[in-house]
């Protein structure tokens, strides 16, 4: 009778190496083979060399965190104040090598040295912000978040110079002076006349309330006239407020004394 004795362990062993050789090389569950060709990424995961600087975000100063701003006392800041020192913090970074180009309010806010109450809310930053952007001094490249940089027309024939002193950085703020540092008191503080209103306006001597008349500037270096730096507005003709209502004109009326709305209505 004949019995079944088990396989020794080394009769087991070549047995598993023959079946192992005799499968081939190209079946993708085998483990045991390695691809002749090796995989590469489709996308490139590394890179070398020098990394643009534009590229990587500047390093900025310890505790430069909104909520440690605000929980500081309260500052003060005039909006003049705060107007001359947005305009030196954006002819600092004008390379953009000082700051995150173009920078953000918070970002303003921060450099400006807003604290406390200041900080907490954005009304004093935006009406500084406006009034300058009406006077075409700073830009608003875009919104959401909104980032702001120096106006082409206002370093177009250069810039006055700030302080690059790390401990005394608004010592020539004195150099800058505006037009406007109120805000009107109607309309919007960065809005501007129409052509055909501001025309109107100056034919019958009226003030113009707007803050930036878009009159083309001679360039000084083609004139020869240093006058043209002068960045105060000339004096406005005294004009007596009594004769604001003959000046205006009257509303048109056709044949039997109505008003109407056009011109050419009228009788």
């Amino acid at each position: 009778m004949a019995v079944n004795r088990p396989l020794s362990r080394r009769t087991t062993l070549l047995a598993c190496l023959v079946a192992l050789a005799a499968m081939p090389l190209s079946f993708v569950g085998y483990a045991g083979v390695r691809p002749t060709q090796v995989r590469t990424n489709s996308v490139a995961r590394q890179a070398r060399g020098p990394v643009p600087s534009d590229t990587v975000e500047k390093k900025k100063p310890r505790g430069y965190k909104k909520q440690l701003f605000k929980r500081m006392p309260n500052s003060n800041l005039s909006i003049e104040a705060i107007m001359k020192r947005i305009t030196t913090i954006l002819i600092k970074n004008m390379e953009e090598d000082f700051r995150d180009a173009p920078m953000k309010t918070v970002d303003l806010m921060k450099d400006v040295g807003l604290t406390g109450n200041q900080m907490k809310s954005k009304r004093f930053i935006i009406e500084a912000l406006q009034l300058l952007q009406a006077q075409k001094v700073v830009h608003k490249v875009k919104q959401n978040p909104a980032r702001w940089e120096i106006h082409e027309e206002y370093r177009k024939y250069g810039v006055p110079p700030i302080s690059r002193s790390k401990r005394s950085p608004w010592s020539l703020t004195h150099l800058l002076q505006f037009k406007r540092t109120k805000a009107p008191k109607f309309g919007p503080a960065h809005g501007l006349y129409r052509p055909k209103d501001r025309d109107f306006l100056k034919s019958r001597d009226l003030p113009l309330q707007a803050i930036y008349d878009p009159i083309v500037k001679p360039d000084p270096y083609s004139s020869g006239d240093l006058a043209d730096l002068d960045v105060n507005p000339p004096r406005a003709r005294e004009v007596d407020p009594v004769l604001y209502q003959d000046m205006l004109p009257e509303a048109p009326k056709d044949k039997d004394g109505k008003f109407v709305t056009f011109d050419q209505e009228a009788g």
